[in-house]
């Protein structure tokens, strides 16, 4: 600042802001209302803000920054989204970033859940079609995966817990892990990103209605489809549920062949009981509201 009233910092800090994190770089952001409005003398004479350096104008001292904050995010969201990447290709994928950080700048001090958006945005901006839904859905999937992987942790049932629970138990409600999501998917994203990972190079898919968990065993992120009724068997304890509610909520529909499921308890059971899905303690303090019981018809 070379002459005139010096503004506070505060002032230069929301200037600063508003000129880096401009969708179309630091000198729109010079021009735009928002910097205008807290430094007006900067859009016409941005060296009494910003002093040149020997090799630099300041301008362009301020574009590196700007090239940073823009850079920084989509790096993170690369790391965070390596498939939904090679789906839309790597010119897509950034242009749909810095699309969403424009319209969800970065508000906290970590970056964690600063994607936690993202899958939503794309449903809205994408256009139609079987790439652009895969991408949608993958990229649900993805994100669950960083949910999974920062939930909080819970002391899994041994195998001898769970093999106590009998017949007697039918009121109880089991805990479930709070590192879980459950996904209702309209393609079949869950199987494309096990074979991208096993080096293969799939067609991309045409809809059909998935269902998928994406669950913490120990340190490890793990992934697995469901069938319909077992979903929604799970999605019942989730809830809360007692073990006979989420049994009689699994059976229900017109299609649901109770014999068919009877014979499947005891597979899912113990499927979900090796994943380490079922935990100690009080299942009030161990349930996901994130995770709301799915209606049906959806």
């Amino acid at each position: 600042m070379r002459t005139g009233a010096a503004p506070s910092v505060e002032t230069l800090q929301r200037w600063m802001q508003a000129v880096v994190m401009h969708p179309a770089g630091a000198e729109a952001g010079l021009r735009a209302r928002p910097a205008k409005g807290l430094l007006p003398q900067a859009a016409t004479d941005l060296g009494s803000v910003v002093l040149p350096s020997k090799s630099l104008t300041s301008a362009e001292r301020l574009g590196i920054y700007a090239h940073m904050y823009y850079a920084r995010l989509v790096e993170v969201m690369e790391s965070e989204y390596p498939t939904l990447r090679q789906i839309l290709g790597p010119d897509a994928f950034e242009s749909a970033c810095r699309r969403y950080i424009a319209k969800y700048p970065s508000r906290t001090r970590t970056l964690g859940s600063f994607s936690a958006r993202f899958p939503g945005f794309l449903a809205k901006t994408l256009p139609d079609g079987n790439r652009q839904g895969l991408a949608v859905d993958v990229a649900r999937i993805e994100r669950a995966m960083e949910d999974v992987f920062d939930a909080p942790r819970a002391e899994p049932m041994t195998a001898r817990q769970f093999a106590a629970i009998g017949s007697a138990d039918w009121d109880r409600v089991l805990p479930v892990t709070p590192a879980i999501r459950l996904l209702e998917l309209r393609y079949p994203a869950n199987a494309y990103m096990n074979a991208i990972r096993r080096g293969e190079r799939p067609r991309v898919p045409r809809a059909r209605p998935t269902c998928v968990i994406v669950y913490r065993r120990e340190f490890q992120v793990m992934r697995r489809d469901q069938e319909p009724e077992q979903f929604r068997l799970l999605a019942a304890l989730v809830a809360g549920r007692s073990l006979g509610a989420a049994v009689r909520a699994a059976i229900r529909g017109r299609s649901t062949n109770p014999g068919r499921i009877a014979k499947r308890l005891g597979g899912w059971f113990e499927q979900w009981a090796g994943a380490q899905l079922f935990v100690k303690g009080d299942a009030h303090l161990f349930s996901n509201p994130s995770v709301p019981f799915p209606k049906r018809g959806r």
